[in-house]
């Protein structure tokens, strides 16, 4: 949507329209108007194509949050914890301890209101690979096995 937008100022431009009603037209400012159109005399109308995002990949994968999903939906006290309620701080070590990655308290935080707010079941294979994951079995070798009796899961 965004490049098609980008295009249609190109296409208004070449149409005698001044950038600040371009810029009306299309809900955006005269600024964001005046890049496209200098990209567009740069490059043509490849300088106006949507571009990869940039960025470091994530460090924990969907699973890895269906995972910790399964593991907040259980009590602190089924792992060995003494606490009644998972927090960021114990949140934040288990994730440390099962995945590598570690992340700020406040990081910890929005994941947790992420993993809260999803609403569809956990797949049971999901809470047998996190036993697994806590008693320090090889995942992927139980992956692997699983895939091979049951399909893709």
């Amino acid at each position: 949507m965004l490049e098609r937008r980008r295009l249609r100022a190109w296409e208004l431009h070449n149409s005698g329209w001044r950038s600040v009603d371009i810029a009306a037209a299309l809900d955006v400012s005269a600024a964001a108007v005046s890049q496209w159109i200098k990209s567009a005399k740069l490059k043509g109308a490849e300088g106006l194509q949507a571009r990869p995002k940039t960025g470091a990949p994530r460090s924990l994968t969907d699973r890895h949050l269906l995972m910790l999903r399964a593991l907040m939906s259980s009590s602190p006290r089924d792992h060995r914890i003494d606490s009644d309620v998972w927090t960021r701080q114990l949140l934040a070590e288990m994730i440390e301890r099962l995945f590598g990655p570690r992340f700020s308290l406040q990081h910890v935080g929005r994941l947790m209101r992420r993993i809260e707010s999803e609403t569809h079941p956990v797949p049971k294979v999901v809470h047998l690979e996190l036993r697994d994951l806590l008693k320090g079995a090889d995942i992927s070798r139980i992956r692997s096995q699983i895939r091979l009796r049951h399909g893709r899961h």
